[in-house]
């Protein structure tokens, strides 16, 4: 440790400055405070400091006097939504402590997007030193006006960089090569034609077809426009082509036969009927042999401490293997409980309880009729699918103690149950699967292949159609093709989230297409509203579709989650979508169309309430089909300027991970063929792969990509080679069996991988042993990312600020090597040669003077007696030593140190 004396003669921020009060108060007596221009947050007063009057001596004497209170300011400051703090400053002191509080920070969307710079550096002042500072602000997410530095004369332009720009291979995009047939188009010799085609240029077309005669002009100058938008169109349809996926589910090719070992713990709803789905389950579970310990939860019960407290002496209970929840097998009426909020609730809090047990059960959650397999299969709870989407997030989340989804058909026999238990027994890496009398099936995400718009007749809006959240984001560009495409009347709602003008931007947006097209509103919540407007539409205009994309940008942990999170979500994307549903359970509509997100198809980290909202309308979408009535549901993606879109800082953190934005244009492309095709469901998502899996699975496998080629692709690409010792069973193994030095190495290379793999690097090489964590790109999430793969990788349990107390990955490999042969067999083996040469520096009488000598002297001769006896071979055994030998032996190490000199 470095220190300094400083020259001064009192201990600031101390009681020891009152001792030059006096002379601070003479020094200070002139000065006068004026409103600060800019204001700013005092850590004297904790509060922002905006007028005139606080500034005065006497708050310098108190600045100096009282304590210290950057850490609660900081804090502050986060809690009131600020994420970017510079350090303006002749060297950054005080980076450190910043991103400790932000890592300590309870809201873990604060933790995600808050970022910490410098301006200028010891040794490295002036505008080099600040305008480097600016460009990690820059790189981080954080917008930067370059305008105030670049020349006057450089171009208007900006060319974005990928992720990491020089690492020797290719980026910069290649020019098509002639006679490819990648476009809706042949390129080649062609372009100059449909460059001037998309351009609109009849003169430059007519030049390049030699048409000379005005009439022949004249004719072209009104076939471009239409060439035009048959070009744009046909580009963005093949745009829109390459980013359709959708679920599907596929017969498990494993054993599923047996019963799990050990005790399971079955948690289930207290109150419910006699004969009830939970019941039935537990006694066929039995009758099959699964040792059950039954843990009957009641509505008051289903809290977060309260399971916690159940939880603790239940777990307790010797051989408990497993959990199972029946919670959501909720009898609440014939097509489940008309609320999914309860039931989500009660799941949510079952696994946060065991987190706060420290339980490392699995937990399996069971539901019944909550997904749709295939043929002859059909959604018949949709309120239980909000279980998936919670689950899916808490997979992410929690990592190894999470089990996994099993949905039940609605007639529970035998077969069935012995399904289930083959499942619970022999799960592999599937963690989605649903068990039906055929066998247990699990899901899988295929890319879907686009509709021909040749094949029969699609719906063509018509009459008036209900469009909810129609004025803002997604909703407000379907309002519009609503209206392009024939729909006379469109009855919009409108969210407590939207902006002020944006019923009346969307009036004026479809007036101004000249259809005729009349725009009812009201709030979204306001059922008797809804209700009148649609009793007083025309009789030749009666509502003929509905369109639910009313949406909410939220997120939150799986542990910060609690019922007002979920009941907020469920608000605005469910319970509208169910009443509609509810509502129009006998007209006969066109279209009955949900936007949901990807939230509810994959899940992501801080998705929880968002996914079983989203999970949730994919299900209703499933309920109606089976009961024979239209409906579609399209899971988007990120989209470009809508929904969390807006914010430039969440868009950058999405294409780091893989999810790149969408142009609306190509959102409104994608929509126009899943409804003019009638299709169930599609996935709207454009994805780079390579950048997504490997992150999205350091954690824990994902097979519900297992049948994507890309995604199987970028994941081989990234797993270490199987010579290097780099994984988790021989990783102690390979450390043993080589020196030193290449285990520094085998554990560098498995550091590097891994971070790679988070960044969204190309290789382990990307990164050097002595860089900084945090200034290859680590922020707080990617910093969890990390310890999260490392602990699947070696097996240790890692903390939180990994990164922080090892910022580089040479001090993370010396920190892991410490860890993973802290037990071993050879930790004092490997210390014998060092141990042997301190020895031989030690004179004969040190250790006579000691009193140790005879006692090494008999263990040497014990050692060459076991010797002699080996090299006797088989059938010789050495002397035995007693009990006081061996205490002697084992105490060497100490007896070495006080000849050394040193104490016990």
């Amino acid at each position: 440790m470095r220190v300094r004396r400083v020259a001064v003669d009192y201990a600031s921020h101390t009681r020891h400055v009152e001792a030059i009060e006096g002379s601070l108060a003479e020094a200070f007596a002139e000065i006068r405070s004026q409103a600060p221009l800019v204001p700013f947050f005092s850590t004297v007063t904790g509060e922002w400091v905006r007028e005139a009057g606080v500034l005065d001596g006497g708050y310098w004497y108190r600045n100096l006097r009282g304590q210290v209170r950057f850490g609660p300011a900081v804090a502050s400051l986060l809690a009131e939504g600020h994420t970017v703090f510079v350090e303006s400053s002749a060297h950054p002191v005080l980076l450190q402590p910043v991103n400790e509080i932000f890592d300590e920070a309870a809201d873990d969307n604060v933790r995600l997007r808050a970022v910490a710079a410098g301006s200028l550096r010891r040794e490295e002042g002036g505008p080099r030193r600040l305008l480097a500072s600016m460009a990690e602000l820059f790189v981080k997410g954080v917008t930067v006006d370059w305008t105030g530095v670049l020349p006057a004369e450089a171009p208007a332009t900006h060319v974005d960089l990928p992720t990491y720009a020089f690492d020797r291979q290719h980026f910069w995009l290649r020019e098509a090569e002639t006679g490819t047939d990648d476009g809706p188009a042949a390129e080649g010799a062609d372009t100059d034609f449909w460059t001037a085609v998309e351009q609109a240029d009849a003169d430059a077309l007519a030049q390049l077809l030699d048409l000379a005669a005005a009439d022949q002009r004249d004719a072209l100058r009104t076939v471009v426009p239409v060439l035009a938008d048959w070009r744009g169109r046909r580009r963005e349809r093949s745009a829109a082509e390459k980013l359709r996926y959708h679920v599907t589910w596929r017969p498990l090719d494993q054993e599923t036969t047996g019963v799990p070992a050990g005790r399971w713990l079955a948690v289930v709803p207290a109150d419910r009927p006699a004969g009830s789905p939970p019941d039935e389950l537990l006694r066929e579970l039995a009758a099959q042999g699964l040792d059950l310990v039954p843990l009957e939860v009641a509505a008051a019960d289903a809290t977060r401490a309260r399971l916690g407290e159940r939880l603790s002496a239940a777990l307790a209970e010797p051989d408990v293997t497993g959990v199972l929840s029946l919670l959501a097998l909720d009898p609440g009426g014939a097509d489940g409980p008309l609320d999914p909020v309860p039931l989500t609730a009660a799941t949510l809090a079952l696994v946060q309880a065991l987190g706060d047990a420290g339980a490392k059960q699995p937990l399996w959650c069971l539901t019944q009729g909550a997904v749709n397999t295939g043929v002859q299969d059909t959604v018949t709870a949709p309120a239980q699918a909000a279980v998936w989407g919670v689950g899916r997030a808490a997979a992410l989340e929690r990592g190894e103690p999470w089990g996994g989804l099993i949905d039940l058909p609605a007639t529970l026999d035998t077969r069935a149950v012995r399904h289930l238990l083959g499942a619970l027994d022999h799960p592999g890496d599937d963690d989605q699967m649903a068990v039906r009398r055929s066998g247990v099936h699990t899901r899988r995400l295929l890319r879907k292949a686009a509709p021909d718009p040749a094949a029969g007749s699609g719906w063509q809006p018509a009459g008036t159609v209900l469009v909810t959240g129609g004025a803002e984001g997604l909703g407000r560009h379907a309002a519009l093709w609503l209206a392009r495409s024939g729909a006379r009347r469109l009855v919009v709602t409108t969210t407590a989230g939207a902006p002020e003008d944006a019923l009346a931007g969307l009036r004026a947006e479809v007036a101004a297409l000249d259809t005729g097209t009349t725009v009812l509103a009201c709030a979204d919540t306001d059922r008797t509203a809804i209700e009148g407007l649609l009793a007083e539409l025309p009789a030749d205009q009666p509502l003929t579709a509905v369109v639910h994309t009313a949406d909410i940008a939220r997120t939150s942990t799986v542990d910060d989650t609690g019922v007002p999170e979920l009941t907020e979500v469920f608000a605005t994307k469910v319970d509208t979508a169910r009443w509609l549903a509810e509502r129009f359970a006998d007209t006969p509509l066109d279209a009955f169309v949900v936007f949901s997100s990807i939230a509810g198809i994959w899940g992501g980290g801080g998705q929880g309430p968002s996914g079983a909202a989203n999970a949730v309308l994919d299900a209703l979408v499933e309920w109606r089909r089976g009961h024979g009535h239209p409906a579609t549901a399209i899971a988007w993606g990120a989209l470009d300027e809508i929904g969390v879109g807006m914010d430039e800082d969440t868009l950058t953190q999405l294409r780091r991970r893989g999810v790149l934005p969408m142009a609306p244009q190509i959102a409104v492309t994608a929509f126009e063929q899943a409804v003019q095709a009638r299709e169930k469901a599609v996935t709207v998502v454009d994805m780079d792969w390579d950048a997504f899996i490997p992150a999205f699975t350091s954690v824990r496998p994902s097979p519900l990509f297992a049948d994507l080629p890309e995604a199987t692709a970028a994941l081989r690409a990234t797993q270490p080679d199987a010579g290097n010792g780099d994984t988790t069973a021989g990783l102690v193994d390979s450390l043993r069996d080589v020196p030193e030095a290449e285990r520094n190495r085998i554990l560098l290379r498995l550091v590097c991988g891994h971070a790679a793999t988070v960044l969204g690097h190309s290789g382990a090489e990307s990164i050097g042993p002595l860089q900084a964590f945090q200034e290859v790109g680590f922020d707080s999430l990617a910093a969890v990312n990390l310890r999260n793969s490392l602990h699947v990788a070696t097996g240790l349990r890692l903390p939180a600020t990994l990164i922080f107390d090892y910022p580089t990955p040479d001090a993370l490999v010396g920190y892991l090597r410490s860890e993973l042969l802290r037990d071993a067999d050879d930790g004092l083996d490997g210390r014998e040669d060092d141990l042997k040469r301190a020895l031989a520096t030690i004179p004969f009488a040190r250790f006579k003077e000691a009193g140790v000598l005879d006692t090494l002297l008999s263990l040497m001769d014990t050692e060459d007696a076991e010797d002699a006896a080996a090299s006797e071979g088989p059938g010789t055994t050495a002397p035995a030593e007693d009990d006081e030998t061996l205490i002697d032996a084992m105490d060497v190490a100490d007896l070495v140190q006080r000849a050394l000199g040193g104490t016990s």
